[in-house]
């Protein structure tokens, strides 16, 4: 597990290219899985708000949110510095960033993070802060990758900054999470190549289709939803 320090070097190094990864920019397929689970899963606290977002990265999730409801008030924290300018360039004023690894004071109607968690130090403990911070019964989701997933083994493999991603189990989860109620862990999004744009439909169909398989249990994602 990398340090606090070498993880902020590392997206310092990431966030200029960071946006175009994974052909994020050209064909955002996985951006909107990833939107539409969000979505799903805090329901109307996107519009009852604030709504706080652990590892806001770029703000390219928080940007879709924002335009889909435009009365979300919308809380950011990130460790990184340089993530956290560009994603002042996109949104603006519409979102209120914090650089820390802290959660800021609530109270919150809902609460998400995206690849984030394999990056923190002590999940257990930054979880138990959310909650504190969480209005009772809000909404809770969290998305990682799969290190069951090959691309998420080799990323944990050859990045010291990724190693957490082996954290990444259900009984580990269940521990991170203990506390909160109506605790789920299981698959997300199954196979997310981001496009082209009109192969999506078939890409659709195929993500769809796995998830009714064995072969979800090597879903790219792992998603975990819970109620404070």
């Amino acid at each position: 597990m990398a340090s606090e320090q070498a993880q902020r070097d590392f997206f310092a190094r990431q966030a200029r290219r960071y946006d175009g990864a994974w052909c994020r920019e050209r064909w955002p397929r996985n951006l909107g899985l990833k939107v539409k689970q969000v979505t799903d899963a805090l329901g109307p606290a996107l519009d009852e708000g604030p709504v706080i977002e652990v590892g806001c990265g770029t703000g390219q999730i928080t940007a879709e949110l924002l335009q889909a409801h435009p009365r979300l008030r919308h809380v950011g924290t990130d460790l990184s510095a340089d993530m956290l300018a560009i994603a002042r360039q996109r949104l603006g004023d519409r979102a209120e960033l914090y650089e820390t690894t802290k959660i800021p004071p609530g109270p919150y109607a809902g609460a998400f993070g995206i690849d984030v968690l394999h990056h923190v130090e002590d999940p257990a403990r930054l979880l138990a802060h959310l909650r504190g911070e969480l209005v009772p019964g809000a909404p809770v989701v969290f998305l990682e990758s799969n290190p069951l997933f090959p691309t998420g083994a080799i990323l944990g493999l050859v990045r010291k900054e990724e190693r957490g991603l082996f954290r990444i189990r259900p009984q580990i989860l269940a521990r991170w999470f203990a506390g909160y109620e109506d605790v789920r862990i299981g698959p997300g999004s199954v196979y997310t190549p981001p496009g082209p744009e009109w192969l999506c439909p078939a890409l659709d169909w195929i993500d769809q289709a796995l998830a009714r398989t064995p072969l979800r249990s090597l879903s790219v994602q792992v998603k975990v939803t819970a109620r404070a």
